[in-house]
């Protein structure tokens, strides 16, 4: 799997604080892997997905078979605004 970066969700990830970067791109390196992680598809929503990282989401939209597009990441309050 490939995951890459909107150019908005590269800017929220670099404004968070530099322990939860790691934890997202480890998390977002696990997943590429194969590995298993909180991964789940939004209801309602058609090829959109989220990675929950304690209380911070990951945001993602299914491009192709492998590869994924991370749109927002942000702390689970404050995500899901965006779809409102």
């Amino acid at each position: 799997m490939k995951v890459l970066f909107s150019k908005t969700s590269e800017k929220q990830l670099r404004k968070l604080n530099l322990r939860f970067q790691e934890k997202v791109i480890d998390c977002l390196n696990r997943f590429q892997n194969g590995e298993i992680v909180d991964f789940k598809k939004l209801k309602g929503r058609h090829e959109e997905y989220r990675i929950r990282v304690g209380e911070y989401r990951i945001l993602l939209i299914k491009k192709e078979d492998e590869l994924y597009l991370v749109t927002d990441v942000g702390k689970r309050e404050n995500i899901y605004l965006i779809f409102l």
